[in-house]
């Protein structure tokens, strides 16, 4: 049987590295969709997670037992996401959209049409545009809601927030983007 995600914090904290594994294999693509998704860039979205690893075992003594470990992971992951951004915001005038393949591919039924693969870039980098725009705790809920599908209060567990918080910042999120989004609906 194996270990539960809590008795692998318990290992960790006691300074087993081998208790990192089985946590890096449970969370490393969710963390990695959370980063790509917030980022729209998968070098940094790489970083972000492989920090968020190192950092998970360098706190593992400071975890609180009594809280579940994906909540804590997600926490850092957007964290580090968040402070990246900053970084680039200072230094990086521009982003490009995400690659093909770097997105659930669920979601495409069958293959589109060249036209429609451009229209897709555009609405993407167009969309990647909009989120930067937006302040750190709104876009995090609304990335953590719209393109993770968590629920409202997983977001405000993972990001540390009251829920109040949370639909606050979801809905100012959304009356700042449906703006600068009205073009796409034509």
């Amino acid at each position: 049987m194996e270990p539960t995600d809590r008795e692998l914090m318990s290992r960790m904290a006691c300074g087993d590295g081998e208790a990192l594994a089985p946590l890096v294999e449970r969370y490393y693509q969710r963390l990695y969709r959370i980063a790509v998704s917030y980022l729209r860039d998968r070098d940094e979205a790489l970083d972000v997670v492989q920090e968020t690893f190192v950092r998970a075992y360098q706190h593992a003594s400071s975890w609180n037992a009594s809280s579940e470990v994906a909540p804590w992971l997600m926490r850092i992951a957007v964290n580090h996401a968040i402070d990246r951004c900053r970084r680039r915001k200072r230094g990086l005038a521009l982003m490009e959209p995400l690659a093909e393949g770097d997105h659930d591919t669920r979601v495409a039924a069958e293959d589109p049409s060249p036209e429609r693969q451009v229209l897709g870039r555009e609405v993407s980098e167009r969309l990647g545009q909009a989120l930067r725009s937006l302040p750190d705790t709104q876009r995090a809920v609304f990335v953590l809601r719209h393109y993770q599908d968590m629920s409202l209060e997983e977001i405000a567990q993972t990001l540390g927030v009251r829920l109040g918080t949370v639909k606050s910042s979801l809905h100012r999120a959304i009356q700042r983007l449906r703006p600068r989004l009205r073009e796409l609906r034509a």
